[in-house]
């Protein structure tokens, strides 16, 4: 049982790794600058915020969900060669972080103002698979330690509920993220918008501190 609490906390930890919390704002600020007609209804945006922050959840748990069959498939060569592909992504993240602070313009083009239903349902889809692989890259031997002890449980059914625990707490904090957005947007817009000029060189000096983070962590492993 108390390994199920540890999960859980993993899972939460995971949600602020360095390498994916440094997508949240540039989603965030795209989520609440859509423009809408009117005052919508708080349960419409209830219902826009947790529908967005489910397909984000499915998203992530699609990585997840394959990262855990590889290690259930090869467990022995993930973890003989995984420190030096997390070195390899930390070294890819501090390339792309160094573009985006040299002002190079590496982001998808969304068009925030006629975005439809459907592509901002797909966007929060790719989002979940993005912010997936960031907390992967940067914290994979935490989720490696509760994928390992879920596969020496006593039982099929315990060993599900280390994983379960992860996933519910790195998909609560995805649903608080959103739903803040959500019933927020004007007190994020009115700080938002003092940010907005600069958020690229924030996010790209967060790449670098993440993807330099990764390298080092995984360099005093070995």
């Amino acid at each position: 049982m108390e390994f199920i609490y540890f999960s859980f906390l993993q899972g939460v930890v995971a949600f602020f790794a360095p390498c994916a919390v440094a997508l949240l704002p540039g989603y965030i600020v795209n989520y609440i600058s859509r423009s809408n007609e009117g005052q919508p209804a708080i349960s419409t945006k209830l219902w826009r915020g947790l529908k967005l922050a489910f397909l984000s959840i499915f998203g992530i748990l699609l990585i997840y969900s394959l990262a855990g069959i590889l290690i259930v498939v090869a467990s022995q060569i993930l973890k003989a060669y995984m420190k030096w592909v997390t070195i390899g992504m930390g070294g890819l993240l501090i390339i792309l972080g160094g573009l985006m602070v040299a002002g190079k313009d590496i982001a998808f083009s969304v068009n925030v103002n006629q975005a439809s239903s459907k592509s901002e349902a797909w966007e929060a889809f790719v989002f979940g698979i993005a912010y997936a692989i960031g907390a992967l890259g940067c914290l994979f031997p935490l989720f490696l330690i509760v994928a390992t002890q879920a596969l020496v449980a006593p039982s099929a059914i315990l060993g599900a509920s280390y994983i379960l625990a992860y996933f519910i707490g790195i998909s609560l904090m995805m649903i608080t993220a959103i739903l803040l957005s959500t019933f927020a947007r004007d007190l994020l817009m009115k700080y938002l918008r003092k940010i907005l000029p600069h958020m690229e060189l924030i996010t790209g000096v967060l790449l670098i501190f993440a993807g330099a983070y990764v390298i080092y962590y995984q360099m005093i492993l070995i």
